[in-house]
């Protein structure tokens, strides 16, 4: 058998053997050659600049709101002096852009306020970003994220950040900051009286996520008055555009008169600023008239058997 003979068998088993994988191999130079021609004879279209959904000013809750421009910068100006304020231990500079308001309601003294920064900053330079929450009623709320300046505190501990709202309010002319989520407080000006007890609403207190009744109750009467002990269902409602809701600081408070006695009480419940929804009225659901009453028992079922009276209150909130 000579030489060209001897090549050409052997081919013949090679091709024979692994005719398998050359037709892949074929399959997939094929391909590579169209892709190949496909690109070389089309465009691919390049963004000049990438895009960033980031717009601090422009609502999370409502994009068709927006801060107005005129606005804009004092605010940033605003928050920027805050915190350079707070991170320089210059306490009464920063005291001095907080709203009359916020400072009256949650920081009457100035060392209330240091105590404030001091826990929100933990001693340590901080940063912040802030994005446009909600806009209601001329109030611009911002979430502000504060973070850890990890350059001036010079440590890589980790990278922790707390969130809170601030409020954004004209004041007498000029941009005001109100911290901690408080938004404003509401003199009320609501009466309800009856044989037994005479309700009076003082205050609304607004946060962004809560707002708080103060309310004056008198006891004309030489009984206990029990209004809420936490031995009965739905004692205390809010009800807000039909539905109704229930305090959260009354768990484990007893709302109750000795007789001829008078007591202020906070109600405090969860509603959202921006919610657009209207407060109609605070229902004493189980008002108890009782001739003896324990404290420490709470109503028992014999009290019921001789109460006096169990009958609701309604005190009315709107028109």
């Amino acid at each position: 058998m000579n030489y060209w003979t001897s090549l050409r068998l052997k081919a013949r088993d090679f091709f024979k053997r692994n005719k398998r994988k050359i037709l892949i191999f074929l399959i997939i130079w094929l391909i590579v050659i169209i892709i190949e021609y496909y690109l070389r004879n089309h465009q691919v279209k390049v963004l000049d600049t990438p895009s960033t959904t980031y717009y601090p000013f422009v609502s999370t809750m409502d994009e068709e709101k927006k801060v107005p421009e005129q606005y804009q910068e004092p605010i940033q100006n605003l928050i920027d002096q805050y915190f350079n304020y707070c991170n320089n231990g210059e306490y009464e500079n920063a005291y001095n852009l907080i709203t009359e308001d916020c400072r009256k309601k949650n920081y009457p003294t100035i060392d209330d306020f240091t105590n404030y920064v001091n826990t929100v900053f933990e001693g340590k330079k901080k940063i912040y970003n802030i994005q446009s929450y909600s806009i209601v009623d001329n109030k611009y709320i911002f979430n502000v994220r504060i973070l850890d300046d990890i350059l001036a505190n010079g440590t890589t501990d980790g990278y922790y950040y707390y969130e809170e709202k601030f409020v954004l309010i004209e004041e007498n002319g000029e941009i005001k900051l109100s911290i901690a989520e408080y938004i404003e407080d509401e003199k009320q000006e609501i009466s309800v009286e009856d044989d037994n007890l005479k309700v009076e609403v003082l205050n609304k207190s607004m946060d962004y996520e809560t707002e708080t009744y103060t309310l004056e109750i008198t006891n004309k009467t030489d009984k206990y008055i029990v209004i809420s002990d936490n031995t009965q269902t739905k004692e205390i409602s809010l009800y807000v555009n039909g539905y109704e809701r229930y305090p959260t600081n009354m768990q484990v408070a007893f709302f109750m008169l000795p007789p001829n006695s008078k007591r202020t009480q906070e109600l405090k419940f969860t509603k959202y600023y921006d919610e657009n929804a209207n407060d109609e009225k605070i229902v004493f659901n189980n008002v108890r008239i009782l001739k003896e009453y324990d404290w420490a028992v709470g109503t028992t079922q014999e009290n019921l058997d001789n109460a006096v009276d169990i009958y609701s209150v309604e005190i009315p909130l709107s028109e």
